[in-house]
């Protein structure tokens, strides 16, 4: 796991944390995540999958010398000094056919036709292009010198024997399958996709499909939650609604944990006496977090029920979309064997003046106009505020804010990068 817990948060029998930063949420939070199981899946049923073993090149790639382009295969030491007011005149002995041929060979003086992706003859060492070249008869003109390689890809220069294509952690994409695929590797160890358990609690809730009387509001959170789940790579599993209270939310919570590889409360965690979700985790397994010291100020709770998981947000659903980024990602993430997916960043120009109080760390929601950005409104309970919001600027702890002009970088929302570097092929 990345990075160690300070020593507070390392023990997990003392009593739970109340104000940690994000960067220690995300410690804790993976040094909790149980990883799921290892199986074999098909390469047509891997894509978002996580590698649990590196994959390994079987045979040099492609296997062979061959063109990459159109032209003629020679050996360059025959055509070295060609130019067109004095060209080199090789002998022509055919055509090489994609497709299965036979080893062909040239010997001094003499040139193949070939075309991109065909074998090179022996005897060359480069293929000169078409428009350098001048077929008349049983002769060619070439008109310009090449060098020892030149227009060739050499028999293992995609991929070496024994070389690591990818490496375990890998998060596999489409593009991934493909070369998979072109390297002869139909099967690979994965990691199991991890069961995400949701839970919203609140007697003001109703369906997403049902019409709130005074007072009440749709209940958002768990679709929210399910989408991102889903892009991460994780099953959702809905639960629904908890409206009774404590004793409603311990009933599908200890349901949930035991179907489950994690499970994830919105709602119950304010900072009054609605603050269940706390209290439940506590009565059936360990609350290990309570707080962060962010602003704008957001009540988040991390427990452990039976080596699971469990994340309590709140319950509006900018501060859990948030909150989901910023953290959860690291729990599914470390779940499935892989590092952190990290948001992709650009800087753009604060719009106007951003304050901030140097003894707390800031995620602001904004929107981008132009190259400008601007901070959102917070007024709790505006669903809309989500499509409004292009990124998140961060200002960490100690500054006094953000002054109108500044070039700031922000964290795009509508992207997560791949969690690793591309390990293998150049």
């Amino acid at each position: 796991m990345p990075g160690s817990l300070p020593s507070d948060i390392q023990d997990k029998d003392k009593s739970p944390i109340y104000s940690a930063s994000v960067k220690d949420a995300i410690t804790l939070i993976r040094s909790i995540a149980p990883e799921t199981l290892v199986e074999t899946r098909f390469i047509d049923d891997a894509d978002g999958y996580t590698l649990a073993a590196p994959v390994i090149c079987r045979e040099d790639m492609p296997g062979y010398d061959r063109s990459w382009k159109d032209g003629f295969a020679v050996n360059s030491r025959d055509v070295k000094g060609a130019k067109p007011e004095n060209p080199a005149i090789l002998t022509y002995t055919g055509e090489i056919r994609s497709g299965y041929s036979e080893k062909k060979q040239i010997k001094n003086g003499e040139c193949a036709a070939i075309i991109t992706g065909g074998p090179l003859p022996e005897g060359a060492d480069a293929v000169v292009m078409h428009e350098y070249a001048i077929l008349k008869g049983h002769s060619v003109e070439i008109t310009c010198p090449v060098i020892l390689g030149e227009n060739v890809i050499r028999k293992d220069e995609d991929a070496k024997a024994g070389e690591v294509i990818y490496q375990e952690g890998w998060v596999l994409r489409p593009q991934d399958i493909g070369v998979l695929a072109g390297f002869g590797i139909c099967t690979v160890q994965v990691r199991a996709m991890p069961v995400i358990g949701i839970l919203s609690t609140g007697p003001e809730l109703v369906p997403a499909d049902g019409r709130p009387a005074r007072g009440e509001i749709r209940e958002t959170n768990s679709y929210l939650i399910s989408a991102l789940c889903r892009k991460l790579g994780a099953i959702p599993k809905r639960y629904g609604i908890a409206w009774e209270g404590s004793a409603d939310l311990s009933h599908l919570l200890k349901t949930a944990v035991k179907e489950c590889d994690a499970v994830i409360i919105s709602g119950g965690s304010a900072h009054d006496e609605r603050d269940r979700t706390a209290e439940v985790i506590s009565g059936q397994g360990k609350l290990l977090l309570s707080g962060l010291s962010i602003s704008p100020r957001k009540k988040m709770v991390i427990g452990e029920i039976g080596g699971k998981p469990i994340i309590g947000l709140p319950g509006h659903p900018a501060s859990v979309y948030l909150l989901l980024l910023l953290v959860v990602t690291n729990l599914i993430q470390a779940m499935k064997g892989a590092d952190a997916h990290g948001l992709l960043k650009e800087q753009v120009i604060a719009g106007v003046d951003i304050k901030s109080h140097p003894d707390r760390e800031y995620h602001i929601p904004i929107r981008i106009s132009g190259d400008r950005a601007y901070p959102l409104g917070r007024k709790a309970g505006m669903v809309s505020i989500l499509s409004q919001c292009d990124g998140i600027i961060h200002i960490p702890q100690g500054s006094t804010g953000i002054k109108k002009g500044d070039v700031v970088e922000i964290m795009d929302l509508t992207c997560i990068r791949s969690p690793v570097s591309f390990p293998g092929i150049q």
